[in-house]
């Protein structure tokens, strides 16, 4: 079997549990696979600062984030961003002015930090999302107005989550959108994810094995969901969490345990520890 030197895990679907946990067994392999010299990353849409609580208590031993989809990659121990890449100001203008008149949650990233309106975090059920409520009330820059905000004082944004009412209006924005310069991609029941042009787990993926000095073809995948695939392709080995989405078990060049039953210690422990 390939001996591989990093292993790079999604955080909701995979390592995360249905209850938003990450269970002792898979705990114990990610420190497993540390303190054999592996590098263990996490690839995730969600923002650093949504990972405090984490990377304050089970990810202690991890050192390294691909972060709003691969917009931003972050070192936590120097505390400093390896790449960013943001979305032209203009662009997000439009796209605020879309969002605007409709039944819709606005979410801004930049620099790593989460920014929504209060109202609505507190009400992100009515938006489908309500598994990231008591993160986004812990963690992000609640605002007033968020719309009125940056067009008032504009910030640099690598990524926007629009949250729809329904998901009629989130295939809406998608064709208001497809044939503008923004990457797009599908989240929950009607979420919507914006970053720069080409930009993907994949690409910050790449940027931080560049980073490490990691050949690709060194390195393991786990993923779940849609915006996984692209990560889940360009890895030396792709797998696939049991409860996958079709188009990720069809990328993926094998499957392991869901992740309510521990399929990210299977991975660690069949793949990248095994000799």
């Amino acid at each position: 079997m390939k001996e591989y030197k990093l292993i790079a895990f999604d955080m909701d679907g995979t390592l995360l549990t249905s209850k938003n946990t990450i269970s002792e067994p898979v705990q114990k392999a990610l420190n497993e696979a540390v303190c054999a010299g592996k590098t263990v990353i996490i690839c995730t849409g969600r923002t650093y600062r949504e990972l405090i609580d984490y990377d304050q208590r089970e990810f202690q031993k991890i050192r390294y984030y691909v972060c709003e989809n691969g917009a931003l990659v972050y070192d936590s121990h120097k505390q400093e961003i390896i790449s960013r890449v943001c979305l032209p100001e203009e662009l997000v203008l439009h796209i605020l002015d879309l969002a605007e008149p409709e039944d819709t949650m606005v979410y801004l990233a930049s620099g790593g930090q989460n920014m929504v309106n209060r109202e609505d975090a507190l009400r992100m059920e009515y938006f489908h999302a309500e598994r990231y409520k008591d993160i986004e009330l812990r963690s992000a820059v609640l605002c007033e107005d968020i719309i009125k905000g940056y067009r008032e004082h504009p910030v640099p944004v690598e990524k926007m989550n629009l949250y729809s009412a329904t998901a009629g209006l989130r295939d809406k924005f998608y064709e208001l959108l497809k044939d503008l310069p923004v990457s797009l991609v599908f989240a929950e029941e009607t979420g919507l994810e914006m970053m720069p042009p080409d930009i993907s787990k994949a690409y910050g993926f790449r940027k931080l094995c560049e980073h490490l000095n990691i050949p690709m073809e060194e390195t393991i995948a786990v993923g779940d969901s849609d915006n996984d695939v692209e990560m889940i392709r360009a890895a030396g080995l792709g797998i696939a969490m049991k409860n996958a989405r079709p188009c990720v078990k069809q990328v993926s060049d094998t499957e392991v345990s869901d992740n309510d039953h521990d399929g990210c210690a299977e991975a660690v422990r069949t793949y990248l520890l095994k000799k």
